[in-house]
């Protein structure tokens, strides 16, 4: 049985002009195919092409920075999309469910990250780059189904070319200011991320930044979600926390911000709605190198690091030590090597011990997802046979092994009282404040709520 995917490789061969080529040696499947979509409706592709250019000669800048360049560009491409006819086919202009591709032009402010996120976005990655060749993209869309026929295949070529004709156009208008200005930004993010383990540091967070995000239906998750609209509270560091200045290279300034220590306690309260989850969360996303007008381009954060919840999940053969002496019933083995199924405070206390033992620089904490029994002492704790986080760090904190913890809530006051330094967010905006002023402000709660009692 003939297929459009079986013709792929002749069709590609015809995808050429003096601006670009398409890559017959494909993987097919995986970088290029066109297939039929499930209802029959559409023909869906992806293939890879070579835009012949010297964009890398027009920027005096690493090219460890060009992913920002590409960003830029596909960018750039998808905001043309819906004003160019010539690049319908990106969003399946031609078909009847252009809703099933609108994927392809939502807008994305993640330069590159590590790990495997937003892999339905289009975006800068491993296939979408710039080299001493030219730019390499993937592109993708949707046309009109038609059955496959080797009488059809010039017509398809025809059409697929001009399609990769349109976006390299576009290329080519990118306004160099534009790709430059995001270039920079990668450079500055990168040695931000370099520089930090000479200044002792997990994490920087730069004077201005944004963290609040805004969910969309293809980025429905805070690392991959872009800044939210409207009224949005920056983020500067209290000068009581002894803002750190940052020379940034590729933009040629120098920055202020605050920055986390590696081995530290830090934790971040306030009342209800004050952003402390929001800040935790862009302080683990600083891993990523984010896009001129994300909000968190000033934020970087060494990789590595891991946040842990109360999750329940199957335990097999785990240490709960220092946390549990003994084993509730129903798990098996010991506190060293622990089976079963795990509570909430047993699966979290897992997460935190593994983090320990992998060295991890970092482990985050909120209190939002947390098991409450295992972060601070509880009233119905069985004493001698469950220790509290807070507990632990008041006894001795060498078992944490320089495992720095940043945590974020207002009602574990007790582990908030271990902290190294404390900000407290009233407003939105960061306060200082000082282990003794948080610890007699605990006191008199203590006493109010004893009288309560």
């Amino acid at each position: 049985m003939q297929t459009w995917n079986s013709y792929l490789t002749e069709i590609l061969t015809q995808i050429r002009t003096p601006d670009l080529a398409a890559d017959p040696h494909a993987r097919l499947i995986t970088e290029a195919y066109l297939v039929p979509s499930p209802d029959r409706q559409d023909l869906q592709f992806s293939f890879p092409v070579l835009i012949h250019t010297n964009i890398g000669d027009d920027i005096s800048l690493p090219r460890s920075g060009s992913a920002g360049g590409i960003h830029a560009i596909i960018e750039y491409c998808k905001e043309q999309a819906v004003r160019n006819p010539e690049l319908g086919l990106l969003y399946g202009a031609e078909t009847v469910n252009q809703s099933r591709y609108q994927v392809n032009l939502e807008p994305y402010t993640i330069v590159s990250s590590q790990s495997c996120i937003a892999t339905g976005l289009w975006h800068p990655d491993e296939q979408n780059y710039v080299d001493e060749q030219g730019i390499h993209l993937i592109l993708r869309g949707a046309l009109r189904h038609h059955e496959p026929s080797q009488a059809g295949i010039p017509e398809m070529a025809a059409k697929l070319s001009a399609y990769a004709q349109a976006i390299a156009d576009q290329v080519h208008r990118v306004p160099l200011s534009r790709i430059r200005k995001e270039w920079e930004t990668t450079v500055d993010q990168q040695t931000i991320l370099n520089r930090l383990p000479d200044l002792g540091l997990v994490s920087f967070i730069g004077d201005g930044t944004r963290p609040a995000r805004e969910f969309t239906r293809y980025r429905c998750w805070e690392r991959v979600a872009g800044p939210k609209r409207g009224v949005h509270i920056p983020f500067y560091t209290p000068k009581e926390l002894d803002p750190i200045e940052v020379f940034l290279p590729g933009s040629n300034q120098t920055i202020t911000g605050l920055g986390i220590r590696a081995g530290e306690l830090f934790a971040i309260t306030g009342s209800n709605a004050q952003g402390k989850t929001s800040l935790l969360q862009a302080i683990h996303a600083g891993e990523d190198i984010h896009a001129p007008g994300d909000g968190r381009e000033h934020l970087v954060t060494v990789r590595g690091g891991i946040s842990v919840d109360a999750t329940n999940v199957e335990l097999k053969g785990v240490d709960l030590t220092p946390f549990f002496e003994t084993l509730p019933p129903g798990m098996g083995g010991d506190p060293g090597c622990a089976t079963g199924q795990g509570s909430g405070s047993a699966s979290m206390a897992f997460r935190i011990k593994d983090a320990i033992v992998k060295r991890r620089p970092y482990i985050i904490i909120d209190e939002d997802r947390s098991a409450q029994n295992l972060v601070h002492p509880c009233y119905m704790s069985v004493e001698g046979q469950v220790h509290s986080l807070a507990s632990l760090l008041y006894r001795d904190r060498s078992w944490l092994e320089g495992t720095g913890l940043i945590i974020a809530g207002s009602g574990m006051e007790l582990l908030i009282a271990r902290a190294d330094r404390i900000i407290r967010l009233c407003d939105h905006a960061a306060v200082p404040v000082s282990k003794d002023e948080w610890r007699e402000g605990l006191r008199r709660y203590y006493q109010h709520l004893i009288e309560l009692v």
